[in-house]
């Protein structure tokens, strides 16, 4: 097992993967270093692949139609971003930008769309988990956004 597919285990893109799976994902992922307030990604750009944090935190904001910004949420060590632009196979509908240094692993669309086409068993898992991860997200916001609601 190589080093960087044991860190790889401790994402929660990969749980539930076998290490096998995990030594065929490693080479594929480049390792990204941002700065404090540098964009990961900006509003309707292409997408270039997924985002893994390794460290640091991330602030994923809209711009409201006015030219409001408008923060909604600030990932941190172990949470992932680009997916939904990955899958819809989109342009970024939302901003990321670093607010505490950042250390990233970054798998390129174009790995991502390969693994699809060959290994279709490890995309499954890969999936399910965005699909888990997805809904627990949804959840937690449905519950803010209520909690606001009840107090306006």
């Amino acid at each position: 097992m190589t080093e960087r597919a044991s860190e790889l285990r401790t994402q929660s893109l990969f749980r539930d993967l076998e290490q096998a799976d995990l030594d065929r994902i490693a080479p594929l992922i480049e390792e990204m270093r941002y700065a404090k307030d540098d964009y990961i990604f900006r509003e309707n750009e292409p997408c270039r692949g997924i985002h893994l944090m390794r460290s640091g935190k991330v602030e994923i904001s809209k711009t409201t139609p006015d030219g409001w910004r408008q923060p909604l949420v600030h990932l941190s060590k172990d949470h992932f971003l680009g997916e939904i632009a990955l899958l819809e196979r989109s342009n970024h509908a939302t901003d990321a930008q670093v607010i505490e240094p950042a250390e990233l692993y970054f798998l390129p669309k174009e790995a991502f769309e390969n693994m699809e086409r060959q290994a279709p068993a490890i995309m499954l898992k890969i999936i399910k988990n965005i699909a888990i991860i997805g809904g627990l997200n949804v959840r937690r916001m449905n519950e803010k956004f209520l909690k606001v609601l009840v107090n306006y």
